[in-house]
């Protein structure tokens, strides 16, 4: 396998695809605007909130991939990434005791929120940081890299930490990039 970076010049990836036929795209980008974007993000997580299963997977396409740093592993695909939801509502959620948002930074392609999350665990509240990068892919969310504590990712994974799969070192959202295979 290799990769070729084609800086965003369409005669290149069309003169590649033809030599070699096998590229593909790593993966649709994004058509938003950073408004379209950050709207995405914000009603994405309000619906995660809510806890609704179903408008939460419409906000996504429908093969996204989802990262987790700590341990470093992804979930691909729609089915994973449903089976991974409703855990997550199920019992992850109830532990939130409250949600701050402390930052936000958007751009056409993505979006990052930084949390501050107050958790019930064993009777207490603890206070735990994520960040979460989420990418775009035509004009819904094609995923999201989590960062936070290896308790934490622990707690959102839940059942679906046993379908991690490894990250193969490089991104699928990074931009005018073929892969051969």
């Amino acid at each position: 396998m290799f990769v070729i970076m084609t800086a965003g010049c369409p005669k290149i990836k069309r003169l590649l695809q033809k030599l070699y036929g096998g590229a593909k795209a790593a993966m649709k980008p994004s058509t938003m605007t950073t408004e379209q974007m950050r709207s995405i993000t914000r009603l994405h997580a309000e619906i995660e909130q809510a806890g609704e299963l179903e408008p939460l997977l419409e906000t996504l396409v429908d093969e996204p991939v989802f990262e987790f740093h700590p341990p470093g592993g992804q979930l691909i695909g729609g089915d994973a990434l449903r089976r991974y939801y409703v855990a997550f509502l199920r019992d992850f959620m109830p532990r939130v005791a409250e949600t701050v948002l402390l930052g936000e930074w958007a751009s056409p392609d993505a979006c990052v929120h930084e949390y501050q999350l107050r958790l019930r665990i064993d009777g207490n509240l603890e206070n735990h940081q994520v960040v979460g990068v989420i990418y775009g892919s035509g004009d819904r969310i094609g995923g999201e890299r989590l960062y936070g504590s290896a308790k934490l990712s622990d707690l959102m994974l839940g059942e679906s930490r046993s379908e991690l799969v490894s990250i193969e070192g490089r991104s699928p959202w990074m931009k005018d990039v073929l892969v051969f295979e």
